[in-house]
């Protein structure tokens, strides 16, 4: 569905692999909005239609990188206009026959530009993308076709694309506004590091403010962490976002503040939690797996005055805030968090 929202005559014109990628990118954008809120206003097709989303968000996620390298960037103001736009499209729809037309018709008529980007690809991977986005048009045609024709396939070919791009169905189906309880596979650490405690709290703010205004992704709680005029590590955190499952930020940064004093003071979230100490230290040995020079790079970087970002993502979130954070002018480095079964909804 992009026609909707491209003037006809720029996508009819557009030559070069930037214009190309600039309007998929911004169809992607108004796609997820706008099965966002299909899948509300048509609930007997709530799985599909919240499928699709997912399918255009993950187009979303496969163009910004590929769009960045090519010198193709969509500011946050437009994204959030694409959405909204996308979702008031959705709610004009008075029934599912109509979009189901719309979807064959436009599918076809937005074909020739997915084809232009995959034979004018400069690079493997803007031809890959190409293809994958001519795929996914292809899938939503066939699915929409067979609701219309009475013989429903399912969506066998939306849910065969997430899957052959590792997204299950049951991540599928599952709307972003509660995709942080479920949350994904692995749980991730990414800790920026920052000049000083005032750069930091603005990266963090700037972090939860994209947060909020995207509705793209759903980050558990943001933390800063920084020794104080006393040299004493603190942290402090944005709002709790733990999610039903995981660990909150409050004990992760706790733990993290107590290695420039060798552990042997666990401050901020996690003493305040009550967690004790037989979990922390398993936590720490077992959970967060740091490296030595791990340890020694972040008690370095907080002697030296520095401020540290904390933000804990599930993989599927963990590029996104990364790249945000670079963006912030930090330096992020990215931890795994384990699954130790002591601690699990601890926040």
């Amino acid at each position: 569905m992009h026609l909707t929202f491209v003037e006809k005559h720029r996508f009819e014109s557009a030559r070069t692999e930037r214009e190309l990628m600039k309007i998929a990118w911004e169809g992607e954008l108004f796609g997820v909005g706008l099965f966002e809120t299909l899948a509300e206003r048509f609930p007997q097709h709530a799985d599909q239609l919240t499928a699709c989303a997912t399918m255009e968000w993950f187009n979303v996620h496969a163009c910004e990188p590929l769009g960045h390298a090519a010198g193709v960037h969509v500011p946050l103001a437009k994204a959030e206009k694409l959405g909204r736009e996308g979702a008031a499209f959705a709610r004009s729809i008075h029934t599912f026959s109509t979009i189901a037309k719309l979807a064959i018709e436009e599918t076809r008529e937005v074909d020739p530009l997915f084809k232009k980007i995959g034979k004018n690809a400069e690079t493997p991977e803007v031809k890959t993308l190409g293809d994958d986005l001519l795929e996914h048009e292809d899938a939503l045609r066939d699915w929409f076709k067979s609701e219309l024709d009475g013989n429903s396939d399912g969506g066998a070919k939306i849910f065969a694309f997430l899957e052959r791009h590792g997204i299950s169905r049951e991540q599928a189906v599952t709307p972003r506004k509660f995709r942080e309880d479920v949350g994904g596979d692995k749980q991730h650490l990414v800790l920026a590091f920052f000049p000083d405690e005032d750069s930091a709290d603005q990266a963090a703010q700037a972090l939860r403010g994209w947060e909020k205004a995207t509705e793209y992704m759903k980050v558990d709680a943001i933390g800063v962490l920084v020794k104080d005029e006393q040299g004493q590590v603190k942290e402090h955190k944005l709002g709790r976002r733990a999610g039903k499952r995981g660990l909150g930020i409050g004990v992760v940064l706790g733990v993290i503040a107590a290695i420039p004093t060798g552990g042997l003071s666990l401050l901020g979230g996690a003493a305040a939690s009550g967690v004790g100490g037989a979990v922390i230290g398993e936590f720490f040995h077992k959970g967060l797996k740091m490296t030595d020079e791990d340890v020694a790079h972040v008690g370095r970087e907080l002697d030296e005055g520095h401020a540290a970002v904390g933000v804990l993502t599930w993989d599927f979130e963990t590029e996104a805030v990364t790249a945000k954070l670079k963006e912030s002018g930090g330096t992020p480095h990215t931890l795994q968090v384990a699954e130790v079964e002591s601690y699990q909804a601890v926040s």
